[in-house]
């Protein structure tokens, strides 16, 4: 087993510490000791410990009140009680109150180490259940892939073939199509479904926290990894990994995942050791991957290495038919969320969303909808509560680039601008239109940035 999550050894007697911190580092565990029980909680509640070892009788807190302390904050931590031999009852109460097993000082080492490993498997089986809960929890939660036109039939058909499968799967689409939820469905009909699913975001990041993200890194790596970190693909033993934006790798990035997809193995960042793995890998992304070959942003041979089973996902302009259904599933789960009694959408309205080319996607028209079912006052949607652009039918200009104008005709002023606000657009499409992430990215207060959304009259859906 891999003992890299952190165990935490607490005794006031600092010589005797000081000889288990020696031994458990020799054994290759990730040892932290303290002799102040105030210390090794405010330890406990910052940082991932999967094994305390602590003596009962000691000065500020004592074993008792510490091990009810630990269990409240982190549940999956277990704990070993060492205890004086005239203090036994108090360590066979302290079992009752959920401590792993006591040991009589001084204990023997070897039977210690053995605990702590037992200890050490049971927190791995708990946080491992824990994480697989939150995944299947996230899933069950998850909107389906909605609709009846022939394409989406004929992509639920090909996910029933491809998911019991190993192989890597590259879903194409439009922002807003559904990329995610289309992952989502191939991973629980898959033969890895009781394993993890591992998200990554690669547009979210930047290179040198992508690769820690991806590969882990090791403590000292660069400034601020005070400790070992497990990156995404270990993470993903024996499960999944997605690669939302897969387009957006930096090339570096992307020739290390190619040695990743075809050794299966890495380093962590600032690591010598090779470490194996096994995961499946389904990579999304809104760009013609093609395109971006030919234009040297990305490698020909990843292209090739990720392209195994690609899925296509329509934009909502090119299934229209499916806007009904849609409409009908958003607005009764919506409603159900915000607690109203709306149920349909007027005839008329209905055509108003089928005149419209949802620039957005099927996430354009979700948002639409809850702003509809929000502000209603009666129990349905009529055709006076779609918004003006609908009704208009106007095509989000904003997410359009409009093309820099020929320089001579142009102040190298405007220019600037122009290319302020496209690279704006840009981040901001990256962010899912979120201003808060945006600004972060760019580095401007969120002030700042609304002031350039004003002063560019880049809006919002």
């Amino acid at each position: 087993m891999d003992y890299n999550t952190q165990i935490l050894l607490i005794d006031d007697d600092t010589g005797l510490l000081k000889v288990y911190e020696k031994i458990f580092t020799l054994k290759h565990f990730n040892v932290i000791a303290v002799s102040d029980s105030l210390k090794a909680l405010d330890i406990i509640k910052k940082q991932q410990i999967a094994v305390v070892i602590s003596d009962i009788i000691m000065p500020k807190m004592d074993g008792m009140m510490l091990l009810k302390e630990i269990k409240e904050c982190s549940p999956a931590t277990e704990v070993i009680m060492l205890t004086a031999e005239g203090s036994v009852s108090g360590a066979v109460d302290a079992v009752h109150k959920g401590a792993f097993t006591y040991m009589v000082k001084p204990a023997d080492i070897e039977e210690l180490l053995f605990n702590v490993k037992r200890a050490y498997e049971v927190y791995s089986i708990k946080e491992e259940n824990y994480v697989l809960k939150q995944q299947i929890s996230d899933i069950t939660k998850e909107e389906p892939l909605i609709g009846n036109s022939s394409c989406i039939e004929e992509i639920k058909q090909k996910v029933e073939t491809i998911a019991p499968m190993d192989s890597t799967v590259l879903i194409m689409g439009e922002s807003g199509t559904g990329k995610e939820i289309l992952a989502n469905m191939i991973y629980s009909k898959s033969k890895r479904m009781d394993k993890p699913f591992i998200r990554v975001n690669c547009a979210a990041l930047t290179q040198n926290l992508l690769e820690s993200e991806l590969f882990g890194h090791e403590k000292g790596a660069f400034t601020g990894a005070e400790r070992m970190r497990k990156g995404r693909f270990e993470m993903a033993q024996g499960g999944t990994i997605l690669l939302d934006e897969i387009g957006e790798l930096p090339l570096e990035t992307q020739a290390k995942l190619l040695r990743v997809l075809q050794e299966k193995e890495f380093e962590r960042v600032g690591g010598a050791t090779t470490i194996k793995t096994d995961f499946r890998l389904i990579a999304a992304t809104n760009k013609d991957l093609r395109r971006e070959v030919e234009n040297h942003r990305f490698r020909e041979d990843l292209f090739y290495r990720i392209n195994v089973l690609p899925i296509t996902l329509p934009p909502l302009r090119e299934r229209k038919e499916d806007i009904p259904v849609l409409a009908d599933y958003f607005i009764k789960q919506i409603a159900k969320e915000v607690k109203k009694p709306i149920s349909l959408f007027e005839k008329d309205a209905i055509q108003q969303l089928l005149d419209y080319d949802w620039p957005g996607n099927v996430r354009e028209l979700k948002n639409v909808i809850e702003r509809l079912v929000v502000l209603s006052n009666h129990g349905q949607i009529a055709m006076e509560d779609i918004p003006e652009e609908i009704k208009n039918k106007k095509i989000r200009k904003d997410i359009k680039l409009q093309q820099v104008q020929p320089m001579n005709i142009i102040t190298l002023s405007d220019a600037k601008k122009e290319f302020e606000k496209n690279y704006i657009i840009k981040a901001l499409e990256r962010n899912e239109w979120n201003v808060t992430k945006t600004a972060e990215e760019l580095d401007l207060a969120r002030k700042n940035l609304y002031k350039k959304l004003h002063e560019y009259k880049i809006e919002f859906y």
